[in-house]
């Protein structure tokens, strides 16, 4: 598809790093195979005389729902949700992919990497990600109406929310794996919250009034944060195509 930028779709189609995780998933059909499935059990059979290869890229930390080519295209409904929530968690789970896939071979000096005085690194960029998702699971999940950031929030996720030279100054020196288990273990939270609410806590407008003055609901606000990953996303992109010593790709961007 054309208008996917080459990073997600060599991604899509060329990953095998989520077997294991894949293989213990729910969300996985009795009949559902997964790439790398006969490599893995051979190689855990101890035959020997053989050394499995290394793998070429770190591997992906665990989604929920995870990544399954059978389904990760497939915007709609999912067991354990309600129809409409469940669709939600479709597109939430499609655009984190599209940060985790290309940022997963980064190094420590990647994701600091600062473009110019005003830029944000790709490492600020991903924690910015789950720190806005941890806001709006305290406005949706908790009711929490406030006007600007209460403490608690502040102190763990201000610099991250806030990006500028409070990121930059603070956010940094952190490994791959840092920035993706912290987007994981809030997407597990916002996952497993709603699996507790149905279609009406999605759809019906809240008193509190939207962008624009008019009714807003909760689709809107969780839409609201699959599009911000994809906005960020495409920023992320960039970044990495303007790495010390990147190769072009012939891409835009």
């Amino acid at each position: 598809m054309a208008f996917m930028s080459s990073t997600r779709r060599i991604f899509l189609t060329g990953s095998a790093s989520f077997t294991a995780s894949a293989l213990a998933s729910p969300f996985l059909g009795q009949g559902a195979r997964v790439q790398g499935t006969s490599a893995a059990v051979q190689s855990a059979s101890g035959q020997a005389g053989t050394t499995p290869p290394p793998p070429k890229q770190p591997p992906m930390p665990r989604t929920a729902p995870p990544y399954d080519k059978a389904t990760i295209n497939l915007i709609g409904p999912r067991p354990g949700y309600t129809p409409q929530v469940g669709t939600i968690v479709t597109m939430l789970t499609w655009m984190e992919l599209a940060v985790l896939g290309p940022t997963r071979g980064l190094k420590q000096q990647d994701l600091d990497f600062l473009f110019d005085k005003n830029a944000n690194t790709i490492g600020a960029l991903m924690l910015h990600l789950a720190a806005t998702e941890v806001l709006y699971q305290r406005m949706t999940f908790n009711n929490e109406d406030f006007d600007k950031l209460p403490p608690d929030y502040e102190a763990k996720w201000g610099a991250a929310m806030n990006l500028g030279d409070a990121g930059r100054s603070s956010i940094k020196g952190h490994n791959i794996a840092f920035y993706q288990d912290t987007i994981r273990e809030v997407r597990e939270k916002t996952l497993a919250e709603f699996a507790k609410r149905d279609d009406a806590w999605l759809l019906t407008p809240l008193k509190e009034p939207g962008w624009g003055g008019g009714p807003i609901n909760n689709y809107c606000l969780w839409f609201h944060v699959c599009e911000h990953i994809s906005h960020h996303a495409g920023q992320i992109d960039l970044l990495i195509k303007r790495l010390p010593g990147a190769k072009p790709d012939g891409a835009a961007g």
